[in-house]
């Protein structure tokens, strides 16, 4: 063989050689992959990991004062068990323990078929953040709390009667009448904690506008007629001797009281 052929006849790669390359391959392809991502994201604290809380407890409070209670169901579970919880509304649904809330405490609810929505919510993983008002004139403290993680739930709020109770003014009685005398009726409506309804605890309170609280009939309007006042009275004029039922009622719910007319 010519020294020309030697010199064109490439050198064949020794195995250490070879074991490098193929080393080298594996690790150019490793990196290639994790270049997508460089920084796994496995804290719980950062709030880019996927940390689910799920709020639980009612959808409805029907009643002033009524108080319900809230847990915090977190996926993966989380270091630091110190669920905090809030409302949107203080006035209408404000934290007094726990995860229980209570309904109406300074801001009574609205009268069903009226109803407020209110959001309650669980953060996890709390933190102290500058308020964006910090530094101004008037601003409040410069720090708040903020939360790595939180979860929310809705809550309607009302007040919804269960009961009502007619009066003629004062009692659940009535004196009889002489025919063409007249006296006034009231309704009060109580929920399910037997509470009154909120705007109209005073006996004497009676808008002029608004919804009724309850309807008034006569069961005979020959013996008695019967004319709306405001939204929680009426009266009640005797036309002629005999008996009959002054009756009020709101939806499912009725009242009545007899009245003698002599």
């Amino acid at each position: 063989m010519t020294p020309t052929n030697l010199n064109a006849r490439a050198r064949r790669p020794s195995l250490s050689e070879r074991r490098f390359v193929s080393v080298l391959a594996t690790v150019i392809l490793v990196a290639s992959f994790a270049c997508g991502d460089p920084y796994l994201h496995t804290n719980p604290y950062d709030p880019t990991v996927p940390v689910t809380i799920t709020v639980l407890g009612p959808d409805s409070v029907f009643s002033y004062t009524e108080q319900a209670h809230f847990t915090a169901q977190i996926v993966p579970a989380f270091p630091d068990t110190a669920v905090q919880f809030s409302s949107s509304d203080n006035g209408q649904f404000q934290l007094v323990g726990s995860g229980t809330f209570e309904a109406g405490p300074r801001v009574g609810p609205p009268l069903w078929p009226a109803t407020r929505t209110v959001t309650v919510t669980a953060g996890i993983g709390a933190f102290d953040t500058l308020r964006s008002d910090a530094g101004l004139p008037g601003g409040r403290a410069p720090m708040d709390t903020a939360w790595r993680h939180i979860g929310s739930k809705t809550v309607v709020i009302t007040q919804r009667m269960v009961r009502i109770l007619l009066r003629c003014p004062d009692t659940h009685a009535c004196d009889p009448l002489s025919a063409g005398d007249a006296w006034s009726v009231w309704v009060d409506g109580f929920d399910a904690l037997n509470q009154k309804i909120y705007a109209l605890t005073s006996g004497t309170a009676n808008p002029a506008t608004g919804t009724p609280i309850a309807t008034f009939v006569s069961r005979d309007t020959t013996v008695a007629s019967v004319s709306p006042v405001g939204i929680r009275a009426a009266t009640v004029t005797a036309r002629k001797t005999g008996t009959t039922w002054i009756v009020a009622t709101r939806d499912v719910l009725l009242d009545s009281l007899q009245l003698v007319v002599r």
